[in-house]
């Protein structure tokens, strides 16, 4: 039985399908729902033409933070759910989605598909696709 969902968002039209997915699904469930944006800070820039690199603070941008804010107060609105949990936290995406759905002991994780080519994912991996390798718990990916 499903009484808890951790939804990830990241303001992408599969993340905003996802979340309403979840939000169905949590209404029918009466489940729990926890919507979750991970900020990403940066930690490297490549600076051409020298293809140096300069190492940046592990601490993302204020305006990112307030961004990611935005986009939650945006989408609990439009889903209309009084009950969703609402969280920002910082970290590298996929990692914090797994790490977030253990700590709050999430029974499903839902997530957006990326529309990533194929070469993409094999150079880089998709978000989706590291979520659905590392996690122990069962991921919804919806397109």
């Amino acid at each position: 039985m499903v009484s808890h969902i951790l939804v990830a968002i990241d303001g992408s039209e599969h993340a905003r399908r996802a979340a309403h997915y979840a939000r169905d699904l949590a209404r029918q469930t009466n489940a729990r729902l926890t919507m979750l944006v991970a900020v990403t800070p940066p930690n490297a820039v490549t600076l051409p033409p020298f293809d140096a690199v300069a190492i940046t603070s592990s601490v993302p941008d204020p305006d990112h933070l307030a961004a990611a804010q935005a986009l939650m107060d945006e989408l609990i609105a439009d889903l209309g759910h009084g009950r969703a949990i609402p969280q920002v936290t910082v970290g590298p995406a996929a990692e914090t989605i797994v790490a977030e759905a253990d700590r709050v002991g999430a029974d499903l994780i839902v997530m957006g598909a990326r529309g990533v080519g194929a070469a993409e994912r094999f150079l880089v991996g998709s978000v989706s696709d590291t979520v659905l390798r590392e996690s122990e718990r069962p991921v919804l990916v919806v397109r």
